[in-house]
């Protein structure tokens, strides 16, 4: 009776360590494939904080460039307006100088 509880202690004790020992393996499989999720994932926000960090860049320029057009273009607006003014007067004294 004690060599049949002993072998089935034994073969419990085997189960058990297979069933551990499986375990574990699993275990390190899992964190293994958890350090390369990380490791990519670590490495998407990366690239996606430098494309950021361009776009705020490619904004902060484009706003610039949309100031100097706005006042570029008052000064176009002057300059036609003086243009405009200037040709009427040549135009009024061509016409003073075609009468005599």
């Amino acid at each position: 009776i004690l060599k049949q509880m002993e072998d089935e202690m034994f073969a419990d004790q085997k189960d058990t360590i297979a069933t551990e020992d499986a375990a574990v393996k699993a275990y390190e499989g899992l964190i293994a494939a958890k350090k390369k999720e990380v490791a990519a994932l670590s490495k998407s926000i990366e690239e996606k904080s430098m494309r950021v960090a361009d776009l705020g860049v490619k904004l902060a320029e484009m706003k610039n460039d949309h100031e100097d057009t706005i006042e570029g273009h008052a000064d176009d607006e002057k300059f036609l307006a003086d243009l405009k003014k200037n040709c009427d007067s040549k135009a009024a004294i061509h016409e003073e100088e075609k009468k005599m």
